[in-house]
């Protein structure tokens, strides 16, 4: 009779590895099928259901995109502007005097005069680069700017300021890790991309940049 039962149990067991196997592989083929939708549209379909499933089976979705030889950051691509999507609306009710932006250092000119201070970049507005521009029409609008050499200073800033909502500029996988930082702290957060990557002299679509802060 025992055995019996650990046979069932065992049997049972299975079926429900082989159902779970079948429902991710499912729930992946979905998730990267609507990722690829997304970034040729541009729609999302079902947004938050949507950023909960690939952020569960992100890796799974990225080995898929590998597999079949498709350029796997254009899932991070479609993560940010699906968190964009999400947070917009509960970012526009924040008062811009509540709302921090967060630069990256790396847009900066080579020949930067601005000293590093504790709460990052202290920029001169030397007109070198477009931050000093940037920096004051931010400002004007109300929203406080910061140029970050790294996520520890925006780690203390945060912790220091409390602010309501983040802007956030850098690479893809920075803004990755922004937003999900932002997410941690319950914050809205918008992150933008740099046109162009590295470590130094990095460029920004400064219209685009204008065109997010508008609000």
């Amino acid at each position: 009779m025992l055995a019996l039962d650990i046979d069932q149990l065992y049997y049972l067991i299975g079926r429900l590895v082989v159902f779970l196997s079948i429902l991710i592989l499912f729930g992946t083929l979905a998730g990267a099928f609507l990722v690829l939708y997304s970034f040729k549209t541009g729609h999302f379909f079902a947004a938050r259901l949507m950023l909960v499933c690939i952020s569960i089976l992100e890796s799974t979705i990225k080995s898929i995109f590998r597999l079949a030889s498709v350029d796997d950051s254009i899932f991070d691509d479609v993560g940010m502007h699906l968190r964009n999507y999400i947070n917009r609306k509960e970012f526009v009710r924040v008062p811009k005097e509540r709302r921090f932006i967060f630069m990256p250092q790396c847009l900066r000119s080579t020949v930067c005069p601005g000293k590093l201070t504790p709460e990052g970049i202290a920029c001169v507005d030397c007109g070198q680069c477009g931050i000093g521009e940037a920096k004051k029409f931010s400002e004007d609008k109300g929203y406080k700017f910061f140029i970050v050499p790294g996520s520890s200073f925006i780690k203390r800033i945060i912790k220091k300021y409390q602010p309501k909502a983040i802007v956030g500029v850098g690479c893809p996988m920075e803004i990755k890790e922004g937003l999900d930082l932002c997410h941690r702290y319950k914050l809205p957060a918008l992150g933008i991309p740099l046109s162009e990557g590295g470590c130094v002299a990095t460029k920004l679509d400064w219209e685009q940049f204008y065109d997010f802060i508008h609000d």
